[in-house]
């Protein structure tokens, strides 16, 4: 495809022709006939010669983006190709529209995004499809009063970013200007690194230095870039040397001092009979092993074995490895004592034995040397016995009749609290507390509780006597008035929908809300929808609405049934108890709601009743009110919150407002 541009006669208007297709672009620019006739008239700025190898480049059409005509991309893109071709330091291939670029990069599953960043398999696609080594790709924008360029030289073998740039002018005249700087900016090659002397000073002063991992050969002074290095200084007779240098931003003088070899050693080898002989070399730290190197001097050997008579042998190293031969001769056989039976009877005769101080575990007709030894005997419920049995030059053997244990005493504990009523427990026994239990002497916790004051664990031991234990309790501190109190609407008739107007929180009875007005409407089917303003400020507040019934021709002149209760009141017919409360505490919430039944209740008397549960079973309960036509209502109850108990803890306790505010609730269908 060929691409023509050229200058209307009288007019200042650049136009774009594509042959083989009716596109046609028109961009009315200031001042663009001269600049246009400069650059296709080739006064360029010169460039130099081209390299010997060149890559095979293309310009990809750039993206607009903002206030631009849509073929801003594709002239300025032109415009690129001109000048990266001036630069002659690449093979430039035909330019490539983006929508070919995007139709690669899509069924890649990529999307060529604004950074006009490539991803390795469409950069590759590109190479291998157009035979490119790179590719130019950019973007035309105009966020506010400045037109923005961007290019970016992409490797198509690795996709990496090769070098980018970036120009801006307030119109296309500047930004036609400024396209040569842009191509410079992606086209020219860094500059080469500063280099920096290194010199090494190395004492001797006729060490041999090395460039160790560096093709380099050392050299005083030699320029070396900006990195990391390793340096080896060596020399026949001294300890070789490896120094990493790091050369920053400046030269660099490094002194290195070798150390002499140490002196020649020798091996010393102990050939010992028998070869499991151990062998120390005495008053020196060096640990013998076969073949130790020492320097020359006089050693002491030791040589020994268990059964073998120990051997210290004299050894002098001079300028030679030695080998030592050593015969070790065997100790005399030692005199093996007599040993004698020991058998002990004890009753009952399931007692358990044990003979102190040797390893070997005690059973009938036991062997043992002459000697004095400790016997325990222990038995469960008895006295357990020890005694010292005496084993001279015959068998020994001993009767022990153990005593039983006397039963143990127990003692009456009582504890008095203030107030009277308070609850007491026994902490980490199975034992229940009542007034005057009997216990076993030992230590005991005793925990005092009661709603509305704080709980105390009192330790308490008992000895050999009764114990009477007083213990007063402190009233909780008043609890911090919430930040947030509650809004209920009794309304009339009591099954009239509820919301408030223009506000984020949804209305239920009792719903906590923080202070301010509030509009609520309250409405029914066959009823005045009315609306009503509510302030809270800091008590909780009731609000009550009674409805109007509508005026129609089919209304009867007797009047409608009048409700059974107050509102905000409910008459229980029965009651349903959560599936998942099983056990003893279903039977103690079934206990607690069943005296409602028939009866009327209030949200007061049911928090009333959640109370004497979460006392007495830990269970959080919330409750839901299903009102009938009949009047009567349907009592819900299930579990909100589960205190998890074992039989060593007990309840803490809370006040309403805490029960509250860990999940009871009230709720009317």
């Amino acid at each position: 495809m060929a691409v023509r541009y050229w200058i209307s006669p009288g007019a200042r208007t650049l136009n774009r022709q594509v042959d083989g297709g009716n596109a046609m672009c028109k961009t009315v620019m200031s001042g663009l006939g001269l600049i246009w006739i400069l650059w296709m008239t080739g006064l360029a700025p010169a460039v130099s010669a081209a390299p010997e190898t060149r890559m095979n480049v293309a310009v990809v059409e750039f993206s607009v983006m903002g206030d631009m005509h849509e073929q801003s991309g594709a002239i300025i893109a032109d415009l690129m190709m001109s000048a990266i071709a001036n630069s002659g330091r690449f093979n430039l291939k035909d330019r490539l529209s983006l929508s070919a670029v995007t139709k690669i990069a899509k069924a890649q599953d990529q999307e060529l995004g604004y950074t006009g960043l490539l991803d390795p398999r469409t950069a590759a696609d590109l190479g291998q499809r157009y035979g490119l080594d790179a590719v130019v790709i950019g973007a035309v924008s105009k966020p506010g009063d400045l037109i923005t360029v961007t290019a970016r030289l992409i490797d198509t073998k690795t996709a990496s970013l090769l070098r980018s740039g970036q120009i801006q002018g307030q119109d296309i005249d500047t930004i036609q200007i400024k396209v040569n700087e842009l191509a410079a900016m992606i086209t020219t090659p860094p500059e080469a690194p500063s280099t920096y002397a290194l010199t090494v000073r190395a004492e001797p002063a006729d060490a041999k230095i090395r460039l160790l991992d560096d093709s380099s050969t050392y050299q005083p002074g030699i320029k070396l870039a900006p990195g990391r290095y390793e340096v080896e200084v060596a020399k026949e007779g001294y300890v070789a040397r490896m120094i990493p240098v790091q050369i920053v931003d400046s030269a660099l003088t490094i002194p290195v001092t070798l150390e002499k070899h140490p002196p020649p050693q020798y091996r010393l080898t102990v050939q010992a009979d028998p070869p499991q002989a151990t062998v120390r070399l005495l008053e020196n730290k060096i640990p013998y092993q076969p073949g130790v190197t020492l320097p020359p001097d006089s050693y002491t050997v030791e040589i020994s074995q268990s059964g073998y008579e120990a051997q210290q042998v004299t050894v002098q190293i001079v300028d030679s490895d030695v080998t030592l031969p050593v015969k070790l001769v065997k100790s005399p056989e030692p005199v093996k004592p007599a040993e004698y039976r020991l058998t002990m009877r004890p009753d009952p005769p399931t007692a358990k034995v044990k003979v102190l101080g040797v390893r070997a575990a005690y059973r009938p007709s036991m062997a043992l040397k002459p000697g004095n030894y400790t016997v325990e005997v222990s038995q469960s419920g008895y006295e357990t016995q020890r005694m010292t049995v005496r084993i001279a030059d015959n068998d020994v053997t001993l009767p022990v009749k153990l005593v039983r244990e006397p039963e143990p005493q127990q003692y009456v504990l009582t504890v008095r609290t203030e107030p009277s009523d308070a609850q007491v427990q026994l902490s980490g026994i199975r034992t229940a507390y009542r007034p005057g239990v009997a216990l076993a002497p030992g230590r005991y916790t005793v925990q005092v509780s009661r709603s509305g004051y704080e709980s105390q664990r009192v330790p308490v031991q008992i000895a050999d006597s009764d114990v009477t234990v007083p213990v007063t309790l402190i009233k909780s501190p008043e609890p911090v008035k919430p930040t947030q109190y509650r809004l209920t609407v009794q309304t009339s008739p009591a099954n009239a929908r509820v919301r408030l107007v223009n506000s984020s929180f949804t209305y239920r009875p009792g719903v906590s809300l923080p202070p301010g007005s509030y509009t609520v409407e309250v409405s029914r089917r066959g009823y005045e929808t009315r609306q009503t303003s509510v302030r809270i400020a800091d008590s909780d507040v009731t609000e009550s609405v009674t409805l109007e019934q509508t005026v129609s021709a089919s209304t009867s002149a007797t009047p409608p049934p009048q409700p059974a209760t107050r509102p905000g009141t409910w008459r229980i017919g029965s009651v349903q108890v959560d599936s998942a409360i099983s056990g003893a505490d279903r039977s103690e919430v079934q206990r607690v709601l069943s005296r409602y039944v028939g009866q009327s209740a209030t949200r007061d008397s049911l928090l009333e009743a959640a109370m004497q549960v979460y006392r007495s079973t830990g269970i959080t309960l919330r409750f839901t009110v299903r009102n009938a036509v009949s009047g009567s209502a349907e009592l819900s109850a299930r579990v909100s919150q589960r205190l998890r108990r074992t039989h060593e803890s007990s309840v803490p306790l809370v006040t309403r407002s805490q029960l509250e505010s860990s999940g009871f609730g009230v709720s009317v269908e």
